[in-house]
This record gives C-alpha cells, sequence and structure tokens, in this order.
C-alpha cells in the first residue's frame, strides 16, 4: 500500500517524466544483466549496461527527495523507509531488487575478482581475447575498470538496505570480502584505488554488520570468525585508512561499532 501510494503521489510531481524515463531506461538495463565469460562480446554489452545504471543511479541522487512520501499511510515514521516507501529516489536500485539480480551481480563480482587474481588464467584469456576479437591492451583495461567500478558501486548502493541483504547469498558475501582483503595483505598497494573492490569492500563489511542481528545472525558472525573478517578489516583500515575520504571512515566506523554492540559478539567473541 505505501509503495503503491508512493507512485500514486510521484504521477502528480513536476518530475514525473524524468522518473519515469530513468525507470524505464533502468529495468532495459537490468534485464541486460547475465553472465558471461569475461571480455567476450556479450560480456562487454553488459558493462555498457552496467555503465548507464551507474549514471542512472547518481542522476537519482541529485534528484530531491519526494516530500510527501512521509505522509503515507502505514509508513513507519521511525525509519528513513525501505527502497519501496523512502524519500530518496533509487528506482534503479529497486529494480535491481525486484528482478532478482543482486546476486548475479555479486556472483559476477566474485567470478571477475578471482579471474584478476590468477595471472595465467588472466593472460590467456586477454590473449584469446586479442586474437578473436582484434581487442587492443587499452580497450581491454578501459572495460575491465568500467565493469569493476560500475557493479561495484551498484553492490554497493543496494546492500546498504536490510531488505536486499535478506534475499542476498550472505555466506558468498563474506567469502568475497575474505578473498578481496586477503589480496590486500599480499599486494598493499591494491588498496590504493578507491573505486576499486579492494576500498569498495569495506562498505559491503560494514553494512553487514550494520544489519547483522535482523538477518542469520550467529551464522552471519560464524562465517566472518571463519574468514577473519574482523582482524582483516582492522588492518585494513589501520595501513590505508588515513587516505579514506570521510564517508568511507565514517561508514568503516559504523560498522566496527555495530558490531561491538552485537549481542553475539558479545558474548561469544
Amino acid at each position: 500500500m505505501t509503495s503503491g501510494a508512493k507512485y500514486q503521489q510521484q504521477e502528480g510531481i513536476e518530475g514525473e517524466r524524468p522518473l519515469k524515463v530513468c525507470t524505464e531506461a533502468g529495468r532495459k538495463c537490468v534485464r541486460n544483466i547475465h553472465q558471461y565469460p569475461i571480455l567476450s562480446p556479450e560480456w562487454l554489452a553488459v558493462v555498457d549496461s552496467l555503465k548507464q545504471l551507474t549514471r542512472l543511479v547518481q542522476l537519482e541522487g541529485r534528484m530531491p527527495g519526494n516530500a510527501k512520501v512521509p505522509e503515507c499511510l502505514g509508513r513507519n515514521t521511525e525509519s528513513e523507509g525501505t527502497l519501496w516507501d523512502q524519500e530518496a529516489h533509487e528506482n534503479a536500485i529497486r529494480i535491481l531488487v525486484e528482478e532478482a539480480k543482486v546476486n548475479l551481480c555479486l556472483r559476477m563480482m566474485n567470478d571477475y575478482k578471482q579471474w584478476c587474481y590468477s595471472p595465467s588464467v588472466k593472460a590467456d584469456t586477454i590473449n584469446e581475447a586479442q586474437r578473436s576479437y582484434n581487442y587492443s591492451d587499452a580497450q581491454i583495461q578501459q572495460k575491465t575498470t568500467q565493469f569493476e567500478e560500475a557493479l561495484g558501486l551498484l553492490l554497493w548502493r543496494a546492500l546498504v538496505h536490510v531488505e536486499t541483504l535478506q534475499l542476498m547469498d550472505i555466506p558468498l558475501l563474506i567469502e568475497h570480502c575474505g578473498l578481496v582483503l586477503n589480496q590486500c595483505v599480499r599486494e598493499p598497494e591494491s588498496s590504493k584505488d578507491l573505486t576499486s573492490q579492494e576500498t569498495v569492500i569495506l562498505y559491503y563489511y560494514s553494512s553487514l554488520m550494520k544489519h547483522a542481528e535482523a538477518l542469520n545472525n550467529h551464522e552471519l558472525l560464524a562465517k566472518a570468525r571463519e574468514h577473519r573478517l574482523v582482524h582483516l578489516v582492522v588492518e585494513h583500515v589501520l595501513m590505508n585508512g588515513s587516505g579514506y575520504p570521510a564517508d568511507l571512515q565514517f561508514a568503516v566506523a559504523e560498522g566496527l561499532a555495530a558490531l561491538a554492540d552485537n549481542e553475539d559478539f558479545r558474548s561469544n567473541w
């Protein structure tokens, strides 16, 4: 009811057409997201869709919030709302969740980072792509960078919401965090790029810890302990934290504070 009321109210406000166009474009892009072999023509087409989605996310972020949302009947006024009844416009992220693509995005990112961390496999894939499709080194570098940046941003913005995490493959998310953070230990220089997974992963960790008690808390913490996430995150922050932007520093602090306040963490660790 509340989400329906929001959309009915949106139809009467001046920004209806831009929002409708964004929503239609976002749904088309989301439905183009499928898993393909890295550097195949189909994979490159997915990169273009991911780039367009991130542009929509950034465009929506600049739109003024819908001030009528708090008046929706039945809305919980004690919270900022969910993806479906908040003042902020996040239609692109909402569609990503509704189309059940967030877990797919996580698997795609995890496969991509495993590929990045396997030099021989990566070199073979690049050589094959250059032979088969005549790609240049610059084209390959550009597309792989765009893939990681765009998909990383979409995952970050989606995982902020507890309702997204409730639909996620949490063990895979924790394993992905562990994979990336362990690579940061082996290659500290990889943590310097603020748009790479080696930095953005900290936003994922923060969201996990903030919402752990609304998820399967005991299993989540046990899996995090198995992968030494707390140790790895603290080490990562101590080595690189002074170079983080303020919002990332705050996110990390929020995540660690939520963990310290987590009842299972306090009693069992």
